[in-house]
This record gives C-alpha cells, structure tokens and sequence, in this order.
C-alpha cells in the first residue's frame, strides 16, 4: 500500500481548483503538466466533478453548487488505489465566521465543525454515488484522499466516512488545514485511518482554527512543518508555485522522510503566568501554547467535559460564550484557577496585540471581550489569507 509522495499529493491539492467551473463552452478541462501526476491517476471528467455547496447562506438558498471534487483512478504502482481531492474556496465564509462554530455529528461518532460537516455532506451523496461501486468487494483497495484549505477538512471528513461505511484502506494528506473537531474526534480519526500527513507552513494563520480547544490530527504523531517561517503571514498559505512559500514549492520531494517533522503538540500541558505575558507574540507558536493553557485549565478545574457536552447539545449561548461562563465559574471557585485563567487571558490579549494587557477582573463581559479581541485578530489574518489563495 505506497503512500502518494509528498509532490503528487501537492499537484493533486493544487490541480482541483481548476474544476470549480466549466470553461465557456460548459466542459470541465484538467491540466495534469506534472509527469509523475499523469504516471499514478486517471480522472474521467465526462459527467464533470463532483459538485457541492459552496458559498455561504445565498448560496444555499438558490441551492448553487460548483466543483468540488475530483475522483481518480490509480494506475501503475496505484493499480488498486483510488483519489478523492477537494479544494478549497474563498467563497464559502461560513468557516470564517468566528462567533458561532457550531457542533454536529461526523461519520466518526463524535463531534466536528458544523460547517465543514454541511459543506461535506452537500456533496456525500456524489461521492457515494462514484465510490460505493468501485470499493465494493474490494477489501484491500486504498483511498487516498488529499485537500487544501478547507479542503483539507473535507478531505478528512470523507476520509472518516470511507473508513466507517468501507472499511477500505484510508490514507490523508493535508495542505494548510484547518482544525475539523475537539480531543475526541481527533484521537479517533488518527486511530481509524491507515496514515495521516498533515502539512503546514509555519506562518500559516488557516491552521490555528477554528480556536481553542479545537485540535487537530494526528491525535499524538507528525506534523510535517514544510517550512521554517515564523509569526503570521497571508502569503504562507498558498498552493501554487508562483506565491511563496507555496506548498508545491515546499512539499517538492519524492519521500516524507527529507521533510522537516515536529511531534503533536495537542497531549501538552500548559500553564502560563500573568507576570509573564508579554512574552507572548502574534504567531502560531504562541497560538498552540495559548490554545493548550486553555485546555489545561479546563481539564484542571473539571470543566472540560462539562463544556464539550454543552457545546454538543447546543443552546442560546455561542461556543465562546460557553467558555467565557466557564473561565468566569472557574475563576470564581478557586484562587488558585483564578491566577491560572489571569495567566491565559494575559497572554490572549497581548497576542492579539492589544494595547491593553492588564487583567483586573474575571468576569464574563471582561473574558467574552478578551476571546472577541483575539478571535478577531486571528480569524482577519485567516481570512486574507483564504482570500489570497486563488
């Protein structure tokens, strides 16, 4: 079962954006120029891609679907594999709205993104439609499903649902990823599928959310950091090799083993000190210790569950008013929490870069504006760069 190289999963993330619409005269055209692309998989664009919703509520409501997806057939070395690849889009904002990151069921039995569950199930019947007869009786076939952007997400929701309705071999490969769901979707999507790629660059915002405590996978394993770039920067999200650092510049080799590796951070305690705040910085180093320190208070003061389940069930409140109640019960109950939450909100606020870093009071309205500021100044970066990428 060889995984795709790091290039040919790259060219794939990247070729899909050409199927988002037909050319003038209603045909979908696919450009494959890389050589050892066109050696590993075939796709038959005769019936066109498959389609999916892919704006926000206007869109939805006039039930207005593009190109979404590819599905090819392996061949050579891949004679028994099959690829899915979905792109990403600037259109689709819904994923960007960071005041009310929903919750509902995903293929796993557990907790994901709602909007990411909405767009992939837009286009699930499609996909079924293709697949279900291709997989059938073909116990040792391999999928490999690939995605950029929220793509990337996608392509991890369908690789969940190949699993659980197949049980085919599963393999992923990820581009500049958001975050799909909480600790318990991740650890199971890393335990279910065959291997797991995730790929970022180091100043990529996309990655960072949806925010805390949204994890990504793999659960425990590698991160594949193609780049060494620092702080946040639009341009770090890009595919194409025009726009550096660009994840074909970055994932150009025939062997994960050459690319630079880090461990998962998500198993790691963090618990930070107000006095200490300002060492924080606008960057995604700083994204995953804040986003730890947020976990950590939570599973300390016995909160974690208590929220997850909330969150799951849904009620008036946002996600983010959730754990501002929380932060506030939290704080409230022990002296001891209360200096840690002081600590967290310290250095959310000079992460955000807001003039004002001092924490003097614990109370909702005080915690709820701490999480907008930040919320605010991530998912701007997030957005730009989303908007940089066709």
């Amino acid at each position: 079962m060889p995984a795709l190289t790091p290039r040919v999963a790259a060219e794939l993330a990247d070729i899909v954006y050409q199927i988002e619409r037909p050319s003038s005269s209603g045909i979908y055209r696919l450009n494959m120029g890389n050589y050892e692309l066109r050696n590993c998989f075939n796709f038959d664009l005769s019936a066109g891609p498959v389609r999916g919703v892919s704006g926000g509520s206007l869109f939805s409501l006039f039930n207005k679907t593009t190109g979404f997806a590819l599905v090819g057939k392996g061949i050579n070395q891949f004679a028994k594999d099959y690829v899915v690849t979905i792109r990403g889009t600037k259109i689709n904002r819904d994923w960007l709205t960071n005041a009310n990151v929903g919750l509902s069921g995903g293929d796993n039995n557990t907790m994901v993104h709602a909007g990411f569950n909405k767009a992939f199930f837009s286009m699930k019947a499609a996909l079924q439609k293709i697949l279900a007869p291709l997989l059938a009786g073909q116990p040792d076939a391999t999928v490999h499903c690939v995605g950029h952007s929220l793509g990337g997400a996608l392509a991890s929701l369908t690789a969940d649902w190949l699993k659980s309705s197949y049980n085919c071999n599963v393999n992923l490969y990820t581009f500049g990823a958001p975050r799909v769901g909480m600790h318990a979707f991740a650890k199971k999507h890393t335990g279910s599928l065959n291997a797991i790629y995730r790929c970022t660059h180091g100043a990529d915002p996309v990655p960072m959310i949806p925010l805390w405590p949204f994890v990504h996978a793999p659960y425990a394993g590698t991160e594949y950091r193609l780049d060494s770039g620092s702080g946040i920067s639009v341009q770090a999200h890009g595919m194409a090799e025009n726009k550096a650092p660009g994840y074909l510049n970055t994932a150009n080799s025939r062997n994960w083993q050459t690319l630079n590796k880090r461990a998962a951070v998500n198993l790691e305690q963090v618990r930070l000190k107000y006095e200490n705040r300002n060492q924080a910085t606008f960057s995604t180093y700083w994204a995953d210790k804040i986003s730890g320190a947020l976990i950590t208070l939570l599973k300390d003061a016995g909160y974690y569950t208590a929220v997850m389940a909330q969150a799951a069930i849904g009620t008036s409140l946002t996600f983010y008013d959730l754990l501002a109640r929380s932060l506030e019960n939290i704080a409230k109950a022990s002296a001891k929490y209360a200096e840690q939450a002081r600590g967290l909100l310290g250095h959310m606020l000079v992460f955000a870069r807001q003039a004002i870093t001092s924490v003097t009071e614990l109370s909702f309205k005080f915690i709820r504006w701490v999480f907008d500021k930040t919320l605010t100044a991530l998912y701007r970066s997030a957005r730009d760069a989303v908007d940089s990428i066709l």
